[in-house]
């Protein structure tokens, strides 16, 4: 199996060149390899793991994945600025418990976002690492 996937991804490589493709599609047959050694499978999670990694396979393209990151960070952006302002609201209620829970949705969000921005930074680095 590690012979498969290591001669798919060369495979790939030579056919997409992309070191975005690269990596999505190794992240994606390792979390497929991964869940198929769980002793309780869900077939639907089976499923569209292997729909994920096929998809990847069959179409490619490391600025779509990119696009898609930005996307991601732009909507993480503005959960990022509800939450603030839910926050800002709770405060000036003055209600503890509205305060507790935007305080923890604010949290959330933020290292959401941070997430995000760090996924972008180690995807633009792959690029970097391969022109």
């Amino acid at each position: 199996m590690k012979y498969a996937t290591i001669l798919l991804l060369g495979l790939v490589s030579l056919l997409y060149g992309g070191s975005i493709c690269e990596y999505k599609i190794k992240q994606a047959q390792d979390g497929l390899d991964a869940y198929m050694q769980k002793p309780h499978k869900d077939p639907h999670k089976l499923q569209d793991a292997q729909d994920e990694l096929n998809s990847l396979l069959k179409h490619c393209d490391d600025k779509e994945i990119l696009e898609e990151v930005r996307s991601h960070i732009a909507s993480m952006k503005s959960a990022l600025t509800h939450a603030n302002m839910t926050l800002a609201q709770a405060r000036e209620s003055g209600d503890k418990s509205a305060i507790h829970q935007a305080t923890l949705a604010q949290k959330i969000a933020q290292r959401q976002y941070i997430a995000a921005r760090q996924e972008e930074l180690r995807l633009k680095d792959l690029l970097k690492d391969n022109p």
